[in-house]
């Protein structure tokens, strides 16, 4: 994980899976655009009111204040490098791996996981939407 230390507070990035049917909220980022780089499978991200699957080769950039959620629809992992600007988003990675290691997956992981979000320039909007 590159984050505010090696890169001036200026950006982070780190690769990522997300499992079949893995989803997180929509959300924005107040103060952070955000990227996607699709390396394998297929990336489910719902931005500008529509879902958009993102094979790999893919990029997708979504500007700070448009909210948005993204996920793992299909049945094989996805692998995709996430990365922001500015820095600091990266520590909630760190402190989310702590709160799996404690809180079972369901209803109170995610609201585990919604308390810490504000904390990380991440406003929670509500569960994913459905897709048509």
């Amino acid at each position: 994980m590159v984050g505010e230390e090696s890169s001036g507070r200026l950006w982070w990035m780190g690769q990522f899976r997300e499992d079949p049917g893995f989803m997180t909220l929509l959300h924005l980022h107040p103060h952070m655009d955000e990227y996607f780089f699709v390396i394998q499978g297929v990336l489910s991200v719902f931005i500008d009111d529509a879902w958009h699957d993102l094979k790999a080769g893919a990029f997708a950039r979504v500007p700070r204040g448009i909210p948005h959620a993204q996920g793992n629809t299909g049945k094989d992992s996805v692998h995709f490098i996430g990365s922001g600007s500015p820095a600091g988003f990266e520590k909630f990675f760190i402190e989310l791996n702590e709160i799996t290691k404690r809180v079972p997956p369901g209803p109170q992981l995610g609201a585990e996981i919604a308390k810490i979000m504000p904390n990380y320039d991440t406003k929670p909007l509500g569960p994913p939407p459905k897709r048509t």
